[in-house]
């Protein structure tokens, strides 16, 4: 717990040339943590209470009880990272400005929504669903249990896409007043979209573009189609299962074929995090043990049938099986290029027709 409360407190402003504010911040703050088990309330003197409902709770007390809650569950660091999100949350305050008013209190509204956050982080629920926000390539998605929460490896696979059509020339990252709909420039598919992060960062980048999404879940659908409403960002979502090929005279011929499809083999789920088995859609995760690529050859025979001949595509993987996706790509007529991931891993495939 002291920990916790240190790396908290030296993220305040001046906390080191001021030692006396430190001793305060850190008294005042003991009497919102006496929940967690002491016999008295070092700053109050009272006994420990089962709940927050103390006088007077101010910002920085509530952050500080809420890390050294989750600090029982989580790693010291991803504790304050979680209190911190909360905080923002239900402050509005992002991290200096929380900060200089760190002695503004909460109203009552206020702290129930934080005991009411707390309830579901307790059960290992992500933060983002407790939170219904995600950040993906600097913008804030809505997310919920219908939809994977975005990774930054995805935000990596966006990355590569915008390099290479950068490269090549197409003028579609220009904004225009209408930003037509049908230009013609370049035509983009992302294939099992989820909350739509990738469609969405693509066609917010590249607004000349034209971007379909396609997805198989209702729900996962309907918060594509909130997130491209709430981001004012026109992108078409078409639900459909992608496994069905006689589904596809639904979608267009496209020039970028992107997917981040479901590529984790059953046996692995019991060696998962007890926050992702629970609570993320499993539809959007797992693939039968015995055709674990099944996905990828589905999107392989898409391209031969969808893809413009000088068109790509762009895929996730799992990371011990880049070597296989590459093999498959390969015998279905395709040139790849494997590609590691901030943390050298390998996450991600390029695969071109091969001319």
């Amino acid at each position: 717990m002291q920990l916790t409360w240190l790396l908290y407190l030296k993220t305040l402003p001046g906390w080191e040339y001021n030692l006396d504010m430190l001793y305060k911040e850190c008294k005042k703050a003991m009497c919102y943590v006496c929940t967690t088990g002491s016999k008295k309330c070092a700053a109050s003197g009272s006994k420990p209470s089962q709940n927050i409902n103390h006088a007077n709770m101010n910002i920085a007390a509530a952050e500080l009880w809420l890390s050294n809650k989750l600090a029982d569950i989580y790693e010291p660091s991803e504790a304050i990272q979680m209190a911190s999100m909360v905080m923002e949350k239900i402050t509005g305050l992002y991290g200096g400005n929380r900060a200089f008013q760190r002695a503004k209190e909460l109203n009552a509204e206020q702290e129930q929504q934080l005991k009411a956050y707390f309830i579901r982080l307790e059960q290992h629920e992500p933060v983002q669903y407790v939170l219904g926000e995600a950040w993906f390539y600097d913008f804030p998605l809505y997310v919920d249990g219908n939809v994977l929460i975005p990774r930054p490896e995805t935000e990596e696979l966006v990355e590569w896409v915008l390099k290479d059509v950068q490269a090549s020339g197409k003028p579609v990252f220009q904004k225009t007043p209408t930003d037509a709909d049908r230009t013609n420039l370049l035509k983009v598919l992302d294939v099992g979209t989820g909350s739509g992060c990738i469609a969405l960062a693509l066609k917010r980048k590249m607004p000349l573009a034209e971007v379909w999404g396609c997805d198989v879940s209702d729900g996962a659908l309907n918060v594509a189609r909130r997130n491209g409403s709430d981001l004012d960002i026109r992108v078409d979502f078409v639900g459909l299962d992608f496994l069905d090929e006689a589904q596809w005279r639904q979608l267009p011929t496209v020039d970028i074929l992107v997917s981040n499809p479901p590529y984790i083999p059953l046996t692995e789920k019991d060696s998962m995090a007890a926050h992702v088995v629970n609570h993320e859609p499993h539809k959007a995760l797992f693939v039968p043990d015995q055709d674990p690529l099944i996905f990828y050859k589905a999107l392989a025979n898409f391209g031969h049938h969808r893809l413009y001949p000088q068109g790509s595509i762009y895929l996730e993987i799992h990371e011990n099986l880049g070597a296989a996706v590459c093999r498959l790509l390969d015998v279905a007529g395709y040139t790849t290029e494997l590609r590691k991931d901030l943390q050298g891993r390998d996450r991600m495939i390029r695969a071109s027709k091969k001319l």
